[in-house]
């Protein structure tokens, strides 16, 4: 779903995302160093490639992409060299339902999405 502004007179354009990968999609497109998530990419990569266009993705999947968001959260908001987020930051653009979904799934994990990006 797509709403557009009035910004000093011109459109520009704002999405509200409503799946898991165009969250974690939009999160690792503000790593200001793409090595330091390389293997989240690669990951989300690998999922994103069994999705079918415009299709729902399996819950298993919705939650490694979860997973992927997580740690490429913790890594904008602690280990990013040019700028930090915070969390409503990079949550802000989420639709309800999804921002609801990964709270729960966010809830039900132990703290592994704390851990480095790179081992």
């Amino acid at each position: 779903m797509v709403i557009f502004k009035n910004f000093f007179g011109t459109s520009r354009e704002s999405e509200i995302m409503t799946t898991a990968i165009d969250l974690a999609t939009t999160a690792a497109r503000f790593a200001s160093n793409k090595t330091d998530i390389e293997p989240l990419l690669h990951e989300l990569s690998m999922i994103s490639s069994r999705a079918s266009p415009g299709a729902l993705i399996s819950p298993e999947d919705e939650e490694a992409v979860f997973d992927i968001y997580l740690k490429l959260e913790h890594y904008l908001m602690t280990a990013d060299p040019l700028r930090t987020f915070d969390r409503n930051q990079l949550r802000n653009k989420a639709s309800r339902g999804l921002r609801s979904r990964l709270e729960a799934y966010e809830k039900s994990q132990p703290l592994t999405h704390n851990q480095p990006v790179r081992a």
